[in-house]
């Protein structure tokens, strides 16, 4: 067999590649970024429960006081002191139009969502969609109409301005030419007289003539508008100020040293020109206060005009919403408000009804049909041997216990595996402070009888407050808060990227879960925490 030779150098051109390898197993990994990992959760469907917790004693009654959970007339009372009652029955109850109503209609809003619109619902809809667009078009024509009315306006006023301030200039330069004449006819000596008339016409009306003339004239070759508002206010100032040196030089024709000098013609041509500009300027701050009441009109009306396309658009916005609603298969999302609604609507009218909690007898009946009674009144007192339990329940949670509601009671010398049904009895309104929190005093009455309950025995019990059933959950850390309250999640998505997603949040259950009322849906993958 013939034999291979390795030279020294092919071994170590290997050894060189063996390190190589080596270092790409354990030291290129180092430099590489470590992906990063999430904790996430699904979103899914499930039954929530809320309860309340607490303990007390288990006490022997006779004697159960009843009340409402609220204040109102009382409007029937259906037993008599003496009367025996069963479980159940109804006893007295207050007004309750309004609250029948009130499930009447939240019944009907449920069932109406159930079965969808009709045919007839959604062709009204679709015409109140087409009387919407039809609105919006006319208020969009509308609006077009008053700010081009506007602008015709508002260019013939411009115009108009221009004109009269040529005009009025023209009264200046006449008013000033004729001062002139006077000047020189009669004031040419250095007396106060003619230092007084040669001052105001050249330090005076000359300059405001001259003045105003640049204005007009700047005016009249802008396009800017702001430079004709200019222009009518100093042309206003300017006449104002040559119809005072006008009365200066009639007053001084008029003085002892050139009443008999100055002839009748040369007073009356100052008095006629003291009119022009009197008028001229009337004219001008007339013009000046026609422009700006202009402006104002056709900013409100053009103002007004966009605040109807503005509504005319939002209600044809919510008449297509509603219409979408319409022909749009029922969301579950949307059967469980509704459902929740008429929920609050049955809770909120079973408040106003009196049902008697245990059997027993009647021995007194406090008010009368007609009569208004408090909460913290009772109403009816039962006599009946039964079994109930105190307990104090923190301010943060006996908003959300309800009369009536079920309770699971369970006893510490029977143990967790026996337990008896129990029914919230009454919420007594006033507090209680024990170690600076807030308590309410809560009755539970236990609805099994046995023998094994004895009076004095600590009792654990369980308040179901309220349930969901196919919501949407989430784990209650999972739901982050920004700006303003708004609650949001980070949903992780098939790419890896991360999207966040405004929600709407409903019953905080137990076991640490949220009901999600709107912003997922079922699937999706929510980041509870990133793993490092």
């Amino acid at each position: 067999m013939k034999k291979i030779k390795i030279s020294f150098k092919s071994k170590r051109l290997w050894i060189i590649v063996g390190i190589i390898l080596i270092a790409s197993i354990f030291i290129i990994p180092m430099f590489q970024g470590k992906k990063v990992k999430y904790e996430t959760f699904k979103i899914e469907k499930g039954s929530l429960v809320q309860t309340v917790d607490a303990t007390g004693k288990v006490e022997s009654s006779n004697k159960l006081s009843l009340h409402f959970d609220g204040v109102g007339i009382v409007e029937t009372v259906k037993v008599e002191e003496g009367d025996s009652v069963y479980k159940g029955q109804w006893l007295a109850n207050l007004s309750l139009d309004q609250l029948n109503a009130a499930v009447n209609q939240a019944q009907s809003s449920l069932d109406q969502k159930l079965v969808g619109a009709t045919e007839e619902a959604i062709n009204v809809s679709k015409r109140q969609v087409e009387s919407s667009e039809v609105a919006l078009a006319k208020a969009e024509e509308t609006l077009t109409d008053v700010t081009s009315l506007a602008e015709k306006n508002l260019a013939a006023e411009y115009a108009s301005a221009l004109t009269s301030m040529d005009d009025a200039y023209i009264k200046m330069y006449n008013a000033y030419s004729a001062t002139e004449l006077i000047q020189k006819a009669y004031f040419s000596g250095n007396d106060q007289e003619g230092n007084d008339v040669r001052a105001t016409l050249d330090y005076t009306m000359k300059t405001s003539k001259e003045s105003a003339k640049t204005y007009i004239d700047k005016a009249w070759l802008s396009s800017n508008r702001a430079d004709t508002d200019t222009a009518v206010s100093e042309v206003v100032s300017d006449l104002q100020k040559i119809l005072n040196s006008l009365t200066i030089v009639r007053d001084v024709c008029e003085g002892t040293a050139y009443k008999n000098k100055v002839t009748t013609t040369e007073k009356t041509s100052l008095d006629n020109q003291k009119a022009y500009i009197s008028t001229s300027q009337s004219t001008m701050s007339g013009i000046k206060n026609d422009l700006s009441i202009l402006k104002t009109q056709n900013e409100n009306n053009i103002n007004t005009a966009r605040a109807n396309v503005e509504s005319s658009r939002a209600s044809l916005e919510l008449q297509k919403a509603n219409y979408e609603s319409l022909i749009a298969k029922p969301r579950d999302i949307d059967i469980a408000y509704y459902q929740a609604a008429l929920d609050q609507a049955t809770a909120n009218r079973n408040k106003a009804i009196i049902y008697a909690p245990i059997p027993g007898i009647v021995t007194k009946v406090n008010k009368k049909s007609g009569e208004l009674i408090s909460s913290s009144e009772a109403m009816i007192e039962l006599l009946s041997p039964h079994y109930e339990i105190e307990v104090d329940i923190p301010e943060t949670d006996v908003v959300k216990i309800q009369t009536d509601d079920v309770a699971e009671i369970t006893l510490d010398a029977l143990g967790n595996d026996v337990k008896f049904k129990g029914k919230v009895l009454t919420i007594d309104p006033s507090s209680t402070e024990i170690q600076d929190v807030v308590y309410y005093r809560v009755k539970v009455a236990i609805d099994d009888l046995s023998d094994l309950i004895k009076p004095g025995m600590s009792a654990d019990v369980i308040v179901k407050t309220d349930t969901r059933e196919g919501a949407i959950y989430l784990p209650s850390r999972a739901i982050l808060t920004r700006n303003n309250d708004e609650k949001y999640v980070k949903i992780l998505k098939n790419d890896g990227n991360i999207e966040e997603k405004t929600i709407q949040t409903g019953l905080k259950a137990d076991d640490g879960k949220t009901e999600i009322i709107s912003g997922l849906n079922e699937g999706e993958e929510v980041i509870l925490k990133t793993i490092k």
